[in-house]
């Protein structure tokens, strides 16, 4: 793993990575909307992996790109 990189985010770095509020991240969080997350202490932390996983469920492909795709 890379040192650089942290192993989870607090909601205002998540915010902060998504461009949002923290507020808003946690309301998301209290819906059950958003990556998987760990309360510790009162806190939340988002694992690092749990927030990639959520950004890639959220990739979604031009019309085209799936037209290119499907006739490679």
């Amino acid at each position: 793993m890379d040192h650089m990189t942290p192993s989870s985010l607090s909601q205002q770095e998540l915010a902060q990575r998504w461009g949002r509020s923290p507020s808003a991240i946690g309301l998301a969080s209290a819906l059950g909307v958003g990556p998987k997350y760990i309360k510790l202490d009162g806190s939340l932390r988002y694992p690092m992996d749990e927030v990639q996983r959520y950004e890639r469920a959220c990739l979604f492909f031009e019309p085209a790109e799936v037209a290119l795709q499907t006739l490679s």
